[in-house]
């Protein structure tokens, strides 16, 4: 992750993307046949040095048998039933590409740091499923800057060689 160590994430903090919940934080029926998760932070130098660092988080949920594919396909689901506005503490969730077992989507919402004017700040999450396991990588920005898109296509591969180590 470019240098950058891992930190636990407290209980619930970042939770729309524990994994993806764009219908909220209502628990998916899948989420009963988690056997293990693990949700870690990043905090990513920029580039050049001394540029805005970057927040990524990554999500690894490890399931019963048949149970990753479920989730996968509720969130799908999710994704699709609630694509969200941009209103107070909304988000709109846009699926930027999808397959057979990865989906890539731009996280939207309004920001204002400070006294500014609010305005809209893109983060990006990438979830794949690798065989009983649903994994997360999301780069949630810093402040009032947006995610990058080419940084969480970046991280996921790392994040599913990890996740395939998984037995």
């Amino acid at each position: 992750m470019r240098g950058a160590t891992a930190e636990p994430l407290a209980n619930g903090e970042h939770a729309h993307v524990r994994p993806l919940r764009p219908c909220g934080t209502k628990p998916y029926p899948s989420d009963s046949t988690r056997t293990d998760a693990v949700a870690v932070q990043y905090t990513v130098p920029g580039i050049p040095q001394g540029a805005t660092p970057f927040t990524v988080v990554e999500f690894v949920g490890r399931h019963k048998t048949g149970g990753a594919a479920a989730q996968f396909t509720e969130i799908r689901a999710a994704l699709a039933k609630c694509p969200g506005g941009l209103g107070k503490d909304q988000f709109k969730w846009t699926v930027v590409e999808s397959d057979s077992d990865s989906v890539l989507v731009k996280i939207e919402q309004k920001f204002s740091y400070g006294d500014q004017e609010p305005a809209v700040v893109a983060q990006y999450a990438a979830l794949s499923m690798v065989n009983n396991s649903v994994v997360m990588v999301a780069d949630l920005g810093w402040e009032n800057t947006g995610g990058s898109e080419e940084l969480v296509r970046e991280f996921i591969v790392k994040a599913e060689k990890r996740a395939a180590a998984i037995k």
